[in-house]
């Protein structure tokens, strides 16, 4: 049995949501994208407990939008498939089965609408298949015991989902348990167990004293008090069985709840497997909230694995890379919030070629899982990039972890995977790709060409006229690259930062690994000058002959220098603005226009305004040069309110330069909010 499709209306921030199934469902996404809500409409159908959930339904769990456009209802629907599989089911959901070629499935809907008195009440049906006249029919309680979901909060509660009575998942256990083979044994060794316990002088005397304080209250005298280790009652010892746990052989058993809650965690999980191989009626399924919890890395993936082993539907959420990192692709699901109220859901399609669905394959097993959390991406040429670009990021005053952006490196060009899986139809995620124009420049030109031929971003025929050396120059294939949005270094990252002020600092670091001399001679030898050119040839020798790599020191170097040099090379400082302003949406116009283009990298385009208006002391003698000093000078100065349209316009024009002419084009569409009233106390109040 397995879960083919859910599809979500209204409910909550899913306004529209579509989501392909699989045996193993891996739901990622930021927080608040509506994670947890999706596995709450799984609850509503599906879960024991359901009619406890749905007594907690109201208009307001009808999405925002929908309920301004009159839509007052949500809707749930799922498609169980496999069905052939499972006979019982089959003769369940009888004439409603439908047939996908040999598969059998059937759909069940939850519908949460205003009934013929006006009321919200919740319904669930079974549909019939497409093509077919006859109706829904009313979701039966031998349907839903035939389809149980268990569900494991991000918040677990081991003490709850232990309790042998009530709900919880040891109750649900218990209940097909047998044990009359060994009632009696158990009675008996109670019994004697309190008599013994009473036989105690403490005790005893506890007892006793009891007894006779209650005997002069109770009607009739005959009361009696004794102090019990369980309760002798047939009908009631269930209520006493709780779960001990042993680590390791060296370890006393003590109660569940008594352990850390990484143990706790693994138990329910360990009960959940054993309700699926043991099951007697029903087919269960698992939905659990971050699994991750209170587990230590390893931990994780042991879980996971374990998960990918279970003989039943898992659908669960994460924030964990550990987990993301040994998942199937084409199993990940990503949420992402496009409004307020509105979520999109994205997957890998079925189109992606098992070689592409391999590339990632890999490239989440070697650590870069992180990538499909991200809301935009910077493919680098190499590890140099990776080591500097955060730097650079913080120099521009970015932070690539606040806004979601994930740098990868391009690994010898082998990047097409990754542009295939984030393009249109699949994961959608933005991305940004610098390179080296060294790579126009070698014989692995066509390599680095041909995945951009492959993508459609450039023709077959442009493609051939390119590859060549002989037929076409470097300058036609930047251009080229250029013109598709990618962003070329003017050679290599070593002679990007010495050409950008950090010559110094590639030199020292050089000449500490080798030595002074021996940059001098090789220099002297070859011809070249003490410049960004003669230290870029000293180093591609020393890796070449001497084998030496200077290329990841270099990076460190330059990166622990930024804070001091304060310069960032323009493409990486274009790379990273574009990459922000991708992840943000752009940069809305309004009172805090200044502060937020300021985190987006355009501090420096507004400090150069400052100074072409000629305010730069009136500036720097009230206010500090950095975001919030600028966010300051435009509300408070006088002088700075005069020229906040000029700093808008320039700061498009630096979007514009970084690569995104439609986002410019929209900060110079968007007026500035009219002030409506001017207090010396509270500063200028908008509309």
């Amino acid at each position: 049995m397995k879960l083919r499709n859910i599809s979500i209306k209204n409910f909550r921030n899913l306004r529209n949501v579509n989501i392909r199934l699989s045996k193993t469902t891996v739901i990622i996404g930021e927080n608040n994208a509506g994670k947890s809500n999706l596995l709450y409409a799984l609850r509503l159908l599906f879960d024991p407990q359901a009619e406890r959930l749905r007594l907690d339904l109201s208009a307001d769990d009808i999405n925002d939008t929908a309920r301004s456009v009159d839509e007052k209802n949500f809707s749930i629907r799922v498609e169980i498939g496999d069905l052939q599989e499972h006979p019982e089911l089959e003769v369940c959901f009888r004439e409603r089965i439908a047939t996908d070629g040999p598969e059998t499935f059937v759909t069940i809907e939850g519908r949460y609408e205003l009934d013929s008195d006006g009321v919200y009440e919740w319904r669930s049906y079974v549909l019939p298949p497409d093509g077919r006249y006859n109706d829904p029919i009313p979701m039966s309680r031998r349907m839903a015991r035939a389809l149980p979901l268990y569900f494991l909060d991000a918040v677990r509660d081991a003490a709850r989902d232990t309790r042998a009575t009530g709900r919880g998942l040891l109750s649900q256990l218990l209940n097909d348990l047998d044990y009359s083979d060994v009632q009696q044994d158990i009675q008996s060794y109670l019994k004697d167990a309190n008599a013994a316990l009473n036989r105690g002088q403490e005790v005893s005397k506890l007892a006793s004293g009891l007894t006779r304080e209650l005997t002069s209250l109770v009607p009739g005298g005959q009361s009696e008090v004794t102090v019990a280790v369980a309760d002798e009652n047939l009908a009631h010892l269930t209520r006493n069985f709780r779960l001990n746990v042993r680590k390791n052989p060296n370890l006393p058993q003590t109660d569940l709840s008594r352990h850390g809650t990484g143990l706790q965690n693994l138990t329910l999980v360990a009960m959940f497997r054993h309700s699926v191989n043991t099951v007697q009626t029903g087919n269960p399924i698992l939905a659990i909230e971050e699994p991750e919890a209170h587990l230590h890395p390893h931990a994780q993936r042991r879980l996971f694995k374990d998960l990918l082993k279970i003989n039943a539907p898992v659908v669960m959420t994460t924030h964990s890379p550990e987990i993301v990192k040994y998942s199937d692709p084409k199993n990940l699901v990503l949420l992402r919030a496009t409004a307020p109220d509105e979520t999109c859901t994205y997957q890998l399609g079925t189109s992606l070629s098992e070689q592409d669905s391999k590339g990632l394959e890999q490239l989440m097993r070697g650590g870069r899982a992180a990538l499909f959390f991200a809301r935009s991406i910077i493919i680098v040429e190499g590890q140099s990039e990776l080591i500097a670009l955060p730097a650079f990021a913080e120099a521009l005053g970015c932070d690539l972890d606040r806004d979601g952006i994930s740098l990868v490196s391009a690994d010898g060009n082998n990047y097409a995977f990754i542009l295939r899986a984030c393009a249109s139809g699949q994961f959608e995620i933005p991305i940004v790709v610098t390179y080296d124009t060294d790579v126009l420049s070698t014989s692995h030109t066509s390599k680095f060409l041909r995945p951009i031929r492959d993508l459609g971003l450039i023709t077959p025929e442009e493609f051939q006229a390119h590859k060549s050396h002989t037929n076409c120059p470097d300058s036609a294939r930047k251009a080229l690259l250029t013109g598709i949005g990618w962003i070329g270094a003017e050679e290599c990252f070593e002679e990007v930062v010495c050409h950008s002020g950090y010559l110094d600092v590639v030199i020292q670091t050089v000449e500490n690994i080798t030595s002074s001399q021996d940059l001098t001679d090789y220099l002297t030898r070859s011809g070249y000058n003490r410049d960004p050119n003669g230290l870029v040839q000293f180093i591609k020798f020393q890796e070449k002959e001497q084998s030496i790599s200077l290329k990841i020191p270099v990076a460190r170097a330059v990166a622990e220098a930024v804070s001091s040099v304060k310069r960032v090379p323009e493409c990486y400082a274009h790379a990273i603005q574009r990459a922000t302003l991708l992840s943000l949406g752009g940069i809305k116009v309004d009172e805090s226009f200044e502060l937020n283009a300021c985190a987006a990298g355009f501090l420096t385009a507004i400090l150069e305004k400052i100074n072409a208006e000629g305010l730069t002391s009136e500036f720097e003698r009230q206010f500090d040069k950095d975001a919030k000093g600028v966010a300051r000078f435009f509300t408070e100065a006088e002088c700075g309110r005069k020229i906040r349209q000029a700093v808008k316009d320039a700061v498009a024009a630096a979007v514009g330069r970084a690569g995104l002419p439609e986002y410019a084009q929209a900060i110079r569409d968007q007026p500035f909010p009219q002030p409506v009233s001017e207090s010396a106390n509270h500063g200028t109040q908008y509309i």
